[in-house]
């Protein structure tokens, strides 16, 4: 009877297990490249695609430190280039079959030890950041590199440098000594659940009261305090079309749907039925959430939970009986009247954070007395702040939990719509708030003569409280702009 056929991913898997341990000395056979009659090399035969593409995916939410002291404009995965260099150098097996496996097999070896390549000189004519010089000297090979670009030069420069670490460090806290309160005052923020900050007067240890503005500080004011409590993280904004039809004007955000961030949470939980209705629900642990202070959508296919509060105790969500119940660390959970029901599972939840169409529908481009709104470049700032004033005013986000449905309705507002469909319904194309016409993005900003109106909607910050309650997503939160 033949073998039952692999799937992809059991073929895929098959090959990972097979890759030689990391640090492992190995001397691969390379070629004479002088020789025109040379044998081929592995690349030249086959290359373990699905493996390389599957550690490519990993690394590209890493970011390896080496690269990360600049933001090359094409970096590409080093992992590809290992690979690459490895297979160039590598003098293929009798059998072509094997080419690519055995590429993957030394993939993670240790290719110095032996200096099997340490006679290969290899040139990279247009280096850009850095990526084939910094692989191929990793496998023990000679580089050498060159690009018209300066910036390329100093970047892959910098790359091969010798630094002293502690030095590094004492000029990085130099940097936040001297930056850090100048730009605090624009990154201070409040986080959920009324977390605050607070800033406090160096030369003299006061804590200053909560009408305290740090923005009217002057720059040499700002030396004298040092802030703590939630901060920004990131901010987001939103491009908007000006309508062209005569007599509208009204400025739409470009955005091709609501979606502005997913994310799955883990948490503890525990399966309980509840004894007054015999309901059954999750207990968590924790509660999940990427944006707390806003309304919360749960998806009709989610099974019903509770969050573990340690006054009220376990509140069934059908009935809303409640049990009160205790939490000890090594035994996990256990009700008053001695149940144990353990340390529970890890629970993974998905959360999307949408924007409410009422922000989406836009602004018009004046205020109520008529004075227009600025956003663009060449706005003066008074009139960017009556814009940023406006459409601050209608921001709403909705959190949702469970898989994604089609429609949602905010509990806050009552308003049902679309998860899918934003103000885009055609490539470079925006949809007017208010008369609905279908206009190209490009043509209506550049009838302006200005940078397209653009306005923050949201911040990420991180919220030094949370973390240090050990909450489902860290110290991090979403919030809209107020």
């Amino acid at each position: 009877m033949a073998p039952p056929k692999m799937t992809k991913k059991e073929a895929l898997a098959e090959q990972i297990a097979r890759a030689v341990g990391a640090g492992k000395p190995v001397a691969l056979e390379t070629v004479d490249f002088s020789d025109p009659d040379r044998p081929k090399t592995c690349l030249e035969v086959d290359f373990p695609i699905l493996p390389i593409n599957q550690i490519a995916v990993i690394e590209g939410n890493a970011g390896k430190p080496i690269y990360q002291m600049s933001k090359w404009w094409a970096r590409r995965r080093s992992s590809v280039f290992r690979a690459l260099l490895i297979a160039a150098a590598t003098k293929a097996p009798a059998d072509p079959s094997h080419a690519a496996r055995y590429v993957w097999e030394h993939y993670y070896a240790n290719h110095q030890k032996k200096g099997a390549f340490k006679q290969l000189k290899v040139a990279d004519i247009f280096m850009g950041g850095g990526t084939t010089l910094v692989e191929g000297s990793r496998l023990g090979m000679q580089m050498s590199g060159n690009d018209l670009n300066p910036v390329a030069w100093f970047v892959v420069k910098q790359e091969f440098a010798e630094v002293d670490l502690d030095a590094v460090k004492r000029l990085l806290a130099a940097i936040e000594a001297e930056v850090r309160p100048q730009i605090m005052p624009f990154y201070a923020c409040d986080g959920p659940n009324g977390e605050k900050g607070t800033w406090t007067h160096l030369p003299t240890g006061r804590i200053e009261g909560p009408d305290f503005d740090p923005l009217s500080l002057t720059p040499a004011q700002r030396r004298d305090y040092h802030y703590s409590g939630p901060e920004i993280i990131y901010t987001f904004w939103a491009k908007h079309g000006p309508c062209q039809v005569t007599g509208c004007g009204h400025r739409t955000p470009i955005m091709t749907s609501p979606v502005m961030a997913v994310k799955t949470l883990t948490v503890r939980a525990w399966q309980l039925h509840c004894p007054a209705c015999n309901g059954a629900f999750d207990v968590e642990r924790r509660a999940a959430r990427m944006a707390p202070d806003v309304p919360l959508f749960v998806a009709p296919a989610e099974v019903p939970y509770t969050i573990f509060d340690a006054r009220r105790g376990i509140v069934c969500p059908h009935c809303a009986h409640a049990q009160p119940a205790v939490i000890y660390e090594k035994d996990g959970l256990v009700l008053a009247d001695g149940q144990k029901l353990g340390k529970g599972t890890n629970k993974k939840i998905n959360l999307t954070l949408l924007v409410h169409p009422q922000w989406l529908a836009g602004s018009p481009k004046a205020d109520a007395t008529g004075l227009p709104f600025g956003g663009a470049a060449q706005d003066d700032a008074a009139a960017t702040a009556r814009w940023n004033q406006a459409r601050a005013s209608t921001i709403r986000l909705l959190e949702v939990r469970g898989t994604l449905p089609e429609t949602v309705t905010c509990p806050e507002t009552g308003v049902t719509f679309s998860t899918t469909k934003g103000t885009v319904p055609k490539d470079a194309h925006f949809a007017c708030g208010t008369c609905g016409t279908v206009q190209s993005v490009v043509t209506a900003i550049g009838a302006t003569h200005k940078t397209a109106p653009t306005s923050a909607y949201a911040i990420q910050g991180y919220a030094p409280g949370r973390d240090a309650a050990n909450e489902t997503y860290g110290g991090r939160f979403f919030a809209s702009i107020d």
